[in-house]
């Protein structure tokens, strides 16, 4: 129970309690009469033995309350499917053990950038997450951050410029979004930061997050032909959900033999665009 609450039973307690002893005090100034002094007594009874059941019930959840802490500590955190989207993943990063990596894998569909996260949309507030990424980094939390493009093998196979390592920021098949450009190229000269490319292995966004945990995004069909939104992720912890959580990182390893280094990334804007090498 909230402290406040607490308080006002007990002020509440306090009250009634006061209010029968005044009432008996009264009464000695009046002609003795069993009945009010019976009623008098039975009110002070009741208040006493509510009280004490409240005590009792109190005892009894808070018992519970640590048992299911403890039983969370001993068998882990159970898998869950989270609407907030990036809410959520705030405030898992937020929780990676100091010293980890945090890897993500980041799926972009054959519609290229502009079918997927629209640079508009002020419920995904990505910049409120790449920014806690990057503070992460410099307090040396976050020991390695690894940003895996991934796109379909077909358009992969295509894209000339893609193979080589390089990001191009725009409409259609084979691009990003500015968000995601501009995130890349800061990523691109931060110190144990590095961004790749690589054909997908699995269509949708993956990370991990230190060795215990790893999520996945479930996407929702968006009313433009081909478009696409994050609706809710999907988070698993080890324990309980090691095999899982290993099971990504098997994902994640298979990605990486076929990931090819980025070393430029071109917004439409770039009459020259200049080459960026990453930072070791």
């Amino acid at each position: 129970m909230k402290p406040i609450r607490r308080e006002l039973l007990n002020g509440l307690f306090v009250l009634v309690l006061a209010s029968l002893i005044h009432a008996a005090f009264e009464a000695l100034h009046l002609n003795f009469d069993v009945h009010l002094w019976a009623l008098i007594v039975m009110g002070v009874a009741i208040a006493v033995s509510g009280y004490v059941v409240f005590e009792i019930a109190l005892g009894f959840m808070a018992a519970t309350e640590n048992r299911e802490k403890e039983w969370l500590k001993r068998v882990g955190t159970p898998a869950r499917l989270d609407l907030r989207t990036i809410d959520v993943v705030v405030e898992t990063v937020k929780t990676i053990t100091p010293g980890s990596d945090y890897t993500v894998m980041f799926y972009v569909g054959s519609e290229g950038g502009s079918g997927f996260f629209a640079t508009n949309d002020p419920d995904l507030r990505r910049g409120e997450l790449y920014g806690l990424t990057l503070e992460l980094l410099k307090r040396g939390t976050i020991r390695e951050h690894k940003r895996i493009i991934c796109f379909d093998n077909d358009v992969l196979a295509n894209d000339h410029e893609l193979k080589s390592g390089i990001l191009r920021v725009g409409n259609g098949p084979g691009t990003i979004d500015r968000v995601q450009g501009e995130h890349c190229r800061v990523l691109m000269e931060t110190k144990n930061c590095s961004v790749y490319v690589a054909p997908a292995v699995f269509r949708a966004i993956v990370a991990l997050y230190g060795v215990d945990k790893a999520s996945i995004g479930v996407d929702s069909a968006g009313q433009d032909a081909g478009s696409r939104r994050v609706a809710g992720t999907l988070f698993f912890s080890d324990p309980p959900n090691g095999e899982i959580v290993e099971q990504f990182r098997q994902i994640e390893r298979a990605t990486e033999r076929r990931m090819v280094a980025v070393r430029e990334i071109r917004f439409p804007e770039d009459a020259a665009p200049k080459a960026e090498t990453a930072t070791a």
